[in-house]
């Protein structure tokens, strides 16, 4: 055998090598990919259940979170302050929700849930006058984009009714 061969044997196993590292990397990148996922659906789901457990346990919570949603005009100011308080931390779940959809963290099949629980807040009028007179300025322009055109739909559909 003369060097040529033994260069072109060696050439060889370095590219399979190479091509077997690289089929082992994407394979781990897939198994990151979806171990992500799996945290960001488990993260969601973490923080609407705290926010659910927090109406159970407080039946005074709960009646705010129900009239304010209606109308936070039959709220004292510091019924208001706490429904403002609830609707903020919601926004924030569906904030981040739609931000991992965008950036392709959470399926369209997760963000389906999420976007019913926005539909339920937005369909309050409580909470479409708490979105125009204060949550807007508090979001991203792209999350508050959003949301003005789930607002402008729910005002639609209420006046449809």
């Amino acid at each position: 055998m003369n060097w040529e061969a033994i260069g072109a044997v060696a050439e060889l196993s370095g590219a399979i090598g190479v091509i077997a590292s690289l089929v082992y990397l994407a394979t781990q990148i897939g198994h990151n990919t979806r171990a992500s996922a799996v945290e960001a659906k488990l993260a969601a789901a973490e923080m609407l259940a705290g926010f659910v457990d927090m109406l159970i346990v407080d039946p005074t919570l709960n009646e705010i979170f129900m009239r304010g949603r209606s109308s936070s005009e039959s709220l004292n100011i510091e019924e208001q302050q706490r429904f403002s308080n609830m609707v903020m931390k919601t926004m924030w779940l569906c904030s981040a929700a739609h931000f991992q959809l965008r950036t392709g963290t959470l399926s369209d099949e997760d963000w389906f849930e999420t976007k019913a629980i926005l539909d339920f807040w937005i369909a309050g009028q409580g909470v479409r006058d708490w979105w125009r007179r204060f949550g807007h300025q508090r979001f991203g322009k792209t999350f508050a984009d959003f949301v003005d055109l789930e607002v402008a739909r729910a005002e639609a559909e209420a006046g449809a009714a």
